[in-house]
């Protein structure tokens, strides 16, 4: 079975939208906004869950029978899908750290 491109931009564009909340939290972290940080990675996470639930459905194909044809654009999601995760669970402790730092600075 051939997947989609709009399923494998699904993962892309929920694992881009994650990304970019991602990056806004650490920013307004710096400048000290942290209910708006913790808005942005809420939003992170919410869109986490759309692309994670995307790659779960096509798993569940493929466990379940079906052959899934992989191509380079569905490598290409996936590294985004992956590489998101990875900096959410890097930005959330850059992001603790960043706290600490503005409370030292607050001194």
């Amino acid at each position: 079975m051939e997947v989609g491109e709009e399923v494998i931009f699904q993962l892309i564009t929920h694992s881009g939208s994650a990304r970019s909340f991602i990056f806004e939290a650490f920013q307004m972290c710096k400048e000290g906004k942290y209910a708006e940080a913790d808005e942005a990675l809420k939003s992170a996470r919410e869109m986490l869950n759309e692309a994670h639930k995307v790659q779960t459905l096509l798993i569940q194909q493929e466990a379940g029978g079906d052959n899934i044809q992989v191509r380079l654009l569905m490598v290409h999601a996936q590294d985004h899908l992956m590489t998101c995760i990875l900096a959410r669970d890097i930005m959330e402790n850059v992001i603790k750290m960043q706290k600490e730092i503005n409370e030292l600075k607050a001194k």
